[in-house]
């Protein structure tokens, strides 16, 4: 049970970061859908992947502020960075 099941003891997240993590995937799914409704418009996607880098970057920092293992927070930077940038390409900017 142990080998892919870890007891991790987790502080919970205020209020405030719980309903603003349920408004930007509200808000994803919401681009996703208007995307495919909009003969699959690849900005919609860019808009989408921007917002899913931005939730990753701040359960990144959240990790960080409860101080737990450094594999954690640093893993969701780095996909935070990578949905980032995978946006960025989405959109044409660089």
């Amino acid at each position: 049970m142990g080998l892919f099941f870890e007891k991790v003891k987790r502080t919970k997240s205020s209020k405030l970061v719980v309903a603003i993590r349920i408004i930007l995937t509200i808000v994803v799914f919401a681009l996703l859908i208007q995307g495919f409704r909009d003969d699959f418009n690849s900005t919609y996607l860019g808009y989408g992947f921007l917002v899913v880098g931005l939730l990753n970057i701040m359960n990144g920092v959240e990790s960080h502020y409860h101080q737990e293992e450094k594999k954690v927070y640093r893993t969701d930077y780095f996909l935070g960075i990578l949905f980032l940038f995978m946006a960025i390409t989405e959109l044409g900017l660089i």
